[in-house]
């Protein structure tokens, strides 16, 4: 292919089949930014004037697949295959709309051949592990919405559906307007090489400019391109090895969905695994390994910088997977760590500790995921500390792991001493404003941690309530802070006699409504529910009834038959001697 501005029905024309190589990431594009740009791009455009999409950068492989040439896109693989996916969403709404004969003479089955599938041989070849999605779902017509399996094959989909939407209200004239200004007066620039090492060259110094890339793929680039001016014989070699990493990183990349972002999982391998010395370095990963490797480079130690470079791509792959195995995880304790939603502080040195830990059913992992549970809880959701607290102590620990587990222990017992004294701790939830002051999803997570107290410990046992029924978001079912009694027992209270309530006097609603004591959750729609019933059965019995035991044992704390101020004393003083107890890192089994 020369190179050169040309046309894109040029670039596109002819014997030629464009493949997605595994060490690209996967489709990325999505309808919350991309995809609008782009048809409004088309929009925006007049027909007579060029537009310019951009730099393409290819690889020629000297390979045929049945009289096709086979070529490599290294940059440029989103724009061309979201080309692709419009103007098969586009032929196929002119194919419905006009009549055979009128397809044919607007040229439009050849517009089909050059873009899309040219005699049963289809246009693009996705990365491998989209690549069947792609040609029965997306090239071809069946609908795929059941048989997606990756983040990538969903945004493959929901594209085609973006398309097909967007232009199903278009006029037939405005769709062959669109075909005309991208067949004929959209251009673009494209490179072709030979080989990968010419292709990391250009990639590196046209790309590396923060246009777009994420910090993960200028890492790829720069590495690549290093080990391009270092490697000299051997260049391929180790250039199809860094290839071989980065595919494995973006096929895991995949499975982390919304959960972490590439360049955070990028800056977490840094502070875990690199010797940084200040913030700065983790924070910068790509200035970090710049400076690293240029020096070495430059004073003619290429092996040195080799050596680095093929120990960084190794261990940040095992990162990533590691990673994932570790966001699959059934543990426990890593399941409630992740449920108070917090993990940016934790991630390195629950990387390390995963990735470190020998053995079998990770039991050191275990412990370390419940003492930064511990920490978590006590000092982020109860004390409501800034974001950051411990971070810098927290990430050395990382750095500085090498997987002797029983002083990380005593580190990180050392750390909730610190900064959640069990004085303050048991304070903060004997605040008489307690829920005003605390985030509702904490609230819930305490009497979550509480609920499943008492289905253990206290008759009849049953089996604890699930992380699923506990992070329910349907609107009927999700679980809601509520008091127990209620300035508006009507409304907002679980007890909605006021033969139970007392006198709600200034003192009591000024002292004891907020209270830990007075709090408890239940389903939304089973409070209002309450509301309705009849007076004879919003009695205490009314609450052995109750799906829970936090409201079975309500009970056990009327006074007189009434929820007083010492009703909310005693039953406050059981939550807050439990919380003590369970929350305490000297009760962890680190053995």
């Amino acid at each position: 292919m020369e190179n050169g501005q040309k046309k894109l029905k040029e670039l596109f024309d002819g014997r030629k089949i464009f493949n997605i190589p595994d060490y690209q990431r996967a489709y990325a594009w999505d309808e919350s930014r991309q995809l609008p740009d782009f048809i409004e791009d088309i929009e925006n455009q007049d027909i007579g004037r060029d537009y310019f999409l951009g730099t393409i950068l290819f690889q020629e492989r000297n390979d045929k697949h049945q009289g096709y040439d086979v070529i490599d896109i290294v940059d440029g693989q989103q724009r061309i295959t979201t080309i692709i996916i419009f103007m098969k969403v586009l032929l196929d709404q002119l194919s419905e709309r006009l009549p055979d004969k009128d397809f044919e003479e607007h040229g439009l089955d050849l517009v089909t051949e050059t873009y899309v599938i040219s005699r049963n041989r289809t246009k693009l070849q996705a990365i491998s592990p989209d690549n069947d999605f792609f040609q029965s779902h997306i090239i071809g017509d069946d609908d795929g919405k059941n048989f997606i399996i990756t983040p990538s094959q969903r945004r493959l989909y929901n594209a085609k559906e973006y398309f097909k939407k967007s232009l199903k209200e278009k006029s037939i004239a405005e769709l062959l307007d669109f075909k005309t200004k991208l067949d004929s007066c959209t251009k673009v620039l494209t490179y072709s090489v030979k080989d990968t090492a010419e292709a990391t060259l250009i990639f590196e110094t046209t790309n590396d400019r923060g246009k777009g890339l994420t910090n993960l793929e200028k890492i790829k680039s720069f590495l690549m391109y290093k080990t391009y001016l270092a490697a000299g014989e051997n260049t391929e070699t180790y250039l199809s090895s860094i290839q071989e990493r980065f595919a494995e990183i973006f096929r895991e990349l995949e499975k982390f969905g919304d959960k972490l972002s590439e360049d955070s999982a990028l800056q977490y391998h840094c502070v875990a695994f690199e010797k940084w010395t200040d913030k700065s370095d983790y924070q910068q990963p790509v200035n970090f390994i710049r400076k690293i490797i240029n020096p070495l480079i430059n004073k003619g130690s290429r092996d040195e910088a080799l050596k680095f470079i093929d120990r960084f791509s190794k261990e940040l792959k095992e990162s990533f997977i590691t990673l994932g195995n570790m966001m699959k995880s059934e543990i426990e304790a890593f399941r409630d760590l992740a449920c108070l939603d917090r993990l940016s502080n934790f991630y390195p040195l629950l990387l390390k500790s995963y990735k470190l830990d020998q053995t079998q059913k990770k039991q050191n992992f275990e412990s370390t995921c419940k003492l930064l549970e511990i920490y978590s809880f006590r000092v982020f959701s109860i004390q409501q500390t800034r974001s950051n607290t411990g971070q810098t102590t927290l990430f050395t620990a990382a750095r500085d792991f090498s997987g002797k587990f029983s002083p990380l222990y005593d580190k990180i017992t050392s750390l909730i001493k610190t900064h959640s004294p069990k004085k303050i701790f048991k304070e903060h939830l004997e605040y008489s404003n307690f829920y005003e002051f605390m985030n509702s999803k904490d609230i819930s997570y305490l009497l979550w941690k509480y609920e499943n107290h008492l289905r253990q410990t206290e008759q009849p046992i049953c089996p604890k309530m699930s992380e699923k029924e506990f992070r329910n978001s349907s609107k009927k079912t999700t679980l809601t802070i509520e008091h127990i009694a209620s300035q508006t027992p009507e409304k907002n209270g679980i007890i909605k006699n006021n033969s139970i309530l007392p006198a709600l006097d200034d003192e009591f609603l000024e002292n004891h409504i907020h209270r830990l004591g007075n709090l408890t959750f239940d389903p939304a729609t089973a409070n209002s529910s309450k509301g309705n019933s009849n007076i004879e059965i919003k009695n205490s019995k009314y609450f052995q009834k109750a799906p829970y035991k936090t409201q079975n044992e309500l009970d056990e704390f009327l006074t007189n038959g009434k929820w007083k101020i010492q009703s909310i004393n005693t039953r406050e003083k059981k939550i807050v001697d439990f919380c003590l107890k369970y929350w305490n890192p000297e009760y962890v089994d680190t053995e």
